[in-house]
């Protein structure tokens, strides 16, 4: 049973009880979550050794990668069946153990964080954007959680995660702006040019701030490596290949760079900052 109920713990917990009433003691139950984490919706299951987390990526007909979380009380059969129900569907799985945001939200969230702290510095959404589509990503940070929905990410932040959010996002949110495709009032606007209503909410100060486009990339592509090696110090994942295969199929960070593990690799950041490199 791959469970997809509303993203609430409270709901969740609920769920289970009833479901395990109703299947097998053997049945591998998995949990569809982006955030939850897998060891404490583990403690409503019965049998925690069959329960797993099964993250899938939105929109699930399109995205190829799929999450496998590993729990606590998860057992080797758990994680095998669900990798056998992943190559089923024609999903391209990540194996992890249970971590805050996973590994690709866990890489994703410090982009997005250093993408809104560059807005409240001034420096223009289409500006950032456009530095990340140069770089090869299909869409930049600003205009994706315009498309994704700016209450998930500022909930997914602040509820999930427990971190502070940016001044920028913050703001955004509590005017009631929550994405072009939630309530039409976002970032950009439905022509997909940044909304003169907004700029205020984003840099109140009215900062102006340039950088270059090689600027940008480094700034916001360096929180991805910095994470990727926590996950690795963590032993969240054992292989950087888990995390460059999360990065170029669950967000889009281009193929012919190998990943931003890889990649830190090729222009020598890793070795920079952590004096090694992440393949042997």
């Amino acid at each position: 049973v791959i469970e997809a109920v509303f993203g609430d713990p409270a709901v969740k917990d609920q769920v289970y009880p009833e479901l395990c009433n109703v299947v097998s003691e053997d049945c591998l139950l998995a949990t569809n979550t982006s955030s939850l984490p897998v060891d404490k919706l583990a403690s409503s299951v019965t049998k925690p050794e069959r329960f797993v987390g099964a993250h899938f990526f939105s929109p699930v007909w399109m995205m190829e990668l799929i999450e496998i979380i590993r729990g606590k009380a998860t057992g080797d059969a758990a994680v095998n069946n669900m990798l056998a129900v992943a190559a089923a569907l024609g999903k391209r799985p990540v194996v992890c153990n249970d971590n805050p945001g996973f590994v690709v939200n866990a890489m994703l969230f410090p982009y997005f964080i250093k993408a809104f702290d560059l807005l409240a510095e001034g420096v223009p959404m289409d500006k950032i954007d456009a530095a990340m589509m140069k770089f090869g990503l299909p869409v930049g940070p600003i205009r994706l959680t315009d498309e994704v929905g700016i209450d998930v990410s500022y909930l997914v932040l602040t509820k999930s995660l427990g971190m502070t959010p940016p001044v920028a996002l913050e703001n955004v949110y509590r005017a009631g702006r929550y994405g072009r495709n939630k309530n039409g009032k976002g970032f950009y606007t439905a022509e997909g040019t940044p909304d003169p209503e907004v700029l205020p909410l984003l840099n109140p100060e009215n900062r102006q701030k340039e950088y270059s486009v090689a600027e940008l990339q480094d700034m916001l592509f360096t929180p991805f490596v910095q994470t990727g090696h926590e996950l690795l110090q963590k032993k969240v994942v054992s292989d950087p290949r888990s995390i460059d295969i999360g990065a170029i199929w669950g967000v889009g960070f281009p193929a012919d760079k190998g990943g931003p593990m890889k990649w830190a690799d090729l222009i020598g950041l890793s070795e920079k900052l952590y004096g090694k490199r992440f393949y042997h």
